[in-house]
């Protein structure tokens, strides 16, 4: 790609244990540019020159990204040079390979300056101090919050100055720069160089070597960092639109994958929310389980239930270090819906048993938010966390009620009676009653005591999602109208609105897992046609902003990413997890309609194809890949089930409401 045509667009690459975000052009232009581990930074920058040109966005001139490493092209006076960036899965560093390639004779010095900023997350500016050592041609950079390893071949020496910089990507931050790394070189014309730099991390000297040692070997060895999606993501389809972005997601979902001190788990985004997030989760894992990772989700529904509460709180997020934070009302019965949804898909009855007591523990302290019938949120503790909502919110008690009938199920499945047929059912009926008004022919968006808010957000999707509107074709009407649809999707509060701001973070703007969501809701209702609409907005979203992402939220009328929160004007996360997850979700559960139940080899399908629409998909349920191929023609629709394993499956075909 010409540097012209993604201009202001940047990138990440990201293995378990590190993540580095750069700009296309070169750049390390923000606070949030350069090399992290976990929620510690590294590395602010660095920049090579080839005698007194520096590589920088002025010669850049070419870029080209795969998901798993990234090449930038730089034009200089008497060569190219190749800059080629990628990451390991599971190891904490940075290799650059950089190739020279002259044009004609050329000679001379290569220079190399580093921007060591060893901090956390939450910290800017800081005073302290660094210590450079050479042991064994690796360079170590120290401070008392870890070290960076850094090593080449062939080897270059370090011209020492060390220095402080003050500089300002947006806020006042500290580097350390050592001096310069250099080396000389000599090239004839149409000969090539290659140099390799490793840049690896660790909380001390012993745990950066170790990554250095280990990343050189997988290099020795030619191992690439291009990593193996798993089997049960594989889809094709003659709708190019839907096959592209649901490959995109299931890729944008495996590099949020984190291994840290806290365990494993998925974190929400880059570059900062770098966290365990319980709803987020709640709303992801399903995700990966429909496409297959079962392992992995099942390592993060331990780690969320490893920082359960005593009381049996799912915890708001988890830091990567292991700190868990309180005060999610919907976290933990989607943990509970997560928890039901792994179990159908993997059949894994013994985690289902042995977390019979988490999940007792998780109702408990879901009932004692409760009147009784609906939970009760603070102020701030809901999806929309930056708006006091407190009381008794829509979408929460849409959550609250499906997580019940799953709780139901799960118990059923370990013969144990813990809930009433009536009772649930009870409480769907009494949310539909109590949240529908019939004046405005929408839902309230909360009840607080005797009253009832009338502001028309777009939670009102969330009883039809979940299956408990009895008005579902009114509400979706007002919704894909321009009261709340605009070309760049959904917006969280209606246009009509008195605070109504299309930048907004919830008071306006954009959110891509909510127009994911209604598309998954249009499939429902047999509209294809809308639904494919939302994706098709979703679809010319992604890249915006960032290569390969879909971003948190723009604003409803330019489809801008910087919007207005609390704390002023902020760019919304440029790499989401939840979006992608409701994308994945949309194409497995609402376009395929599959609901698995691999206890039982039992499928549930309740299709809803567009017109002309082939697909094919090889789903894992339980230990078995399976193929499931579907075509609609007209009123038509076929479908066809092969088992890897040659297992039969009862499929269950079950019309659309």
């Amino acid at each position: 790609m010409l540097i012209q045509e993604i201009k202001g667009k940047s990138y990440i690459l990201s293995g378990k244990k590190v993540f580095f975000h750069r700009y296309c052009d070169s750049g390390f232009k923000t606070k949030w540019t350069g090399l992290w581990s976990s929620s510690r930074k590294f590395l602010d920058y660095f920049s090579f020159k080839i005698n007194e040109e520096w590589l920088s966005p002025e010669n850049c001139v070419e870029f080209y990204y795969n998901d798993y490493s990234s090449s930038h092209i730089y034009s200089l006076e008497k060569m190219k040079v190749i800059e080629n960036l990628f990451v390991q899965e599971d190891l904490k560093a940075l290799t650059c390979k950089l190739t020279l390639e002259a044009r004609e004779n050329a000679e001379g010095k290569i220079f190399l300056e580093i921007g060591a900023n060893i901090r956390e997350r939450e910290e800017n500016w800081h005073d302290r101090e660094y210590r450079v050592e050479k042991k064994e041609n690796v360079f170590l950079i120290s401070s008392q919050k870890g070290c960076l390893a850094i090593s080449f071949s062939p080897t270059f020496s370090l011209l020492e100055k060390p220095t402080y910089k003050d500089h300002f990507p947006g806020e006042l931050q500290r580097c350390f720069t050592p001096g310069y790394f250099v080396k000389d070189f000599q090239l004839s014309e149409k000969q090539k160089e290659e140099i390799t730099a490793i840049f690896a991390c660790g909380e001390n000297e012993a745990e950066a070597v170790l990554n250095l040692i280990k990343t050189k070997n997988l290099l020795e060895e030619k191992v690439e960092a291009e990593r193996v999606l798993p089997l049960g993501s594989e889809i094709k389809t003659n709708f190019s639109e839907i096959s592209e972005i649901f490959n995109k997601s299931v890729i944008g979902l495996e590099k949020l994958k984190v291994e840290a001190k806290a365990g494993f788990g998925y974190v929400a985004g880059y570059p900062w929310f770098i966290q365990f997030w319980g709803r987020d989760l709640g709303w992801m894992l399903p995700a990966v389980i429909d496409y297959g990772n079962f392992e992995d989700a099942r390592k993060c529904l331990e780690t969320l239930m490893k920082f359960q509460s005593r009381e049996g709180e799912i915890p708001n997020f988890i830091s990567l270090e292991g700190k868990p934070s309180f005060g999610s009302i919907d976290a933990t019965p989607l943990w509970i819906l997560s928890m039901y949804h792994y179990i159908k898909n993997s059949g894994d009855l013994e985690f289902l048993k042995s977390s019979r007591q988490n999940l007792i523990k998780a109702f408990e302290w879901c009932v004692s938010k409760s009147d009784e019938k609906f939970l009760e949120a603070g102020k701030r503790e809901t999806w929309m966390d930056s708006l006091d909502r407190d009381g008794k919110p829509v979408e929460v008690q849409a959550i609250w009620y499906s997580s019940l009938k799953a709780l139901k199920k799960l118990f059923e499945i370990l013969n144990e009676d813990i809930l009433e047929e009536k009772e649930v059912e009870d409480l769907g009926k009494k949310i539909e009653e109590e949240f529908w008004n019939p004046s405005t022919q929408f839902y309230f968006d909360r009840i607080k005591w005797k009253f009832k808010d009338e502001r028309k957000t777009v939670n009102a999707i969330f009883p039809i999602y979940f299956k408990i509107s009895k008005n579902p074709i009114k509400v979706l009407e007002r919704l894909e109208s321009e009261e709340f649809t605009s070309p760049f999707g959904v917006r969280t509060i209606s246009k009509n609105d008195e605070i109504f701001n299309p930048l907004g973070y919830h008071t306006g703007s954009v959110w891509s897992w909510i127009t994911a969501l209604l598309a998954c809701v249009e499939f429902d209702h047999g509209r294809e046609e809308k639904g494919l609409e939302y994706l098709r907005i979703l679809r010319k979203m992604f890249d915006k902003n960032c290569i390969g992402s879909l971003d948190e939220a723009w604003n409803s009328e330019n489809g801008d990413a910087i919007l207005l929160k609390e704390i002023g004007y902020e760019p919304s996360g440029f790499y989401q997890g939840w979006g992608y997850a409701l994308i994945v979700r949309c194409v497995d559960e609402h376009i395929l309609g599959l609901n698995i139940d691999a206890l039982n080899k039992t499928i549930y399908a309740s299709p809803s194809l567009p017109d002309g629409m082939k697909i094919w998909r090889r789903k894992r349920i339980g230990n078995d890949l399976v193929e499931i191929e579907m075509e609609r023609k007209g009123e038509e629709l076929k479908l066809n089930l092969k088992s890897g394993r040659g297992k039969g499956y009862r499929l269950v075909k079950i019309p659309k409401v």
